[in-house]
């Protein structure tokens, strides 16, 4: 089941594309994240994306893993003008009015995923390690925090407390964010 979250300003409609047009086609063009292997161009998560500027596409989000623990949502950026696509464990962020720049994230499967808007930030983490991005760019990728489970408990900008406090049962520590 998708979850779409578009709290953050954004500048784009994103729907799921439940039904394929009779005719077999789009009026819009499909881009493929990443480009398919031969033979595979359907499976993934299927969205109809409309930017602001007008241009519409069709993205097929190509999935990350297969496992119960693993889902699939949409969040609107920090940047209104991009948005991230979660499928099945792999984490994309696109440029909504121009999809050819994307970038997957560094980490899989993508277990959970944070905002944090005041920092322009969104921060991925899979089993052992977390990623950040910003402006599209991925602005940092931690080394393997722990063997196995990792789990988020709280993001702070707090100057006192800041940073990301990911939590292992007998390993927790605190991530600070420069």
């Amino acid at each position: 089941m998708l979850e779409i979250d578009l709290n953050l300003p954004h500048s784009y409609e994103v729907e799921e594309i439940g039904d394929f047009p009779g005719t077999g086609r789009f009026r819009d063009p499909v881009i493929h994240f990443p480009r398919p292997k031969e033979g595979r161009e359907g499976i993934g998560l299927w969205l109809k994306v409309k930017a602001a500027s007008g241009r519409s596409w069709v993205g097929v989000f190509a999935f990350g893993y297969s496992s119960s623990i693993v889902f699939c949502r949409v969040l609107s950026l920090p940047d209104p003008n991009r948005l991230c696509v979660i499928a099945k464990g792999a984490a994309y962020i696109v440029k909504a009015n121009e999809p050819e720049i994307w970038d997957q994230a560094p980490v899989i499967p993508v277990l959970d995923v944070r905002l944090v808007p005041e920092k322009g930030l969104i921060v991925f983490s899979d089993f052992t390690r977390l990623a950040a991005y910003r402006d599209g760019a991925l602005a940092w990728l931690s080394p393997t925090v722990c063997w196995d489970a990792l789990k988020i408990l709280r993001i702070t900008t707090d100057y006192r407390r800041r940073g990301i406090r990911p939590h292992k049962f007998d390993h927790p520590r605190t991530l600070v964010l420069g």
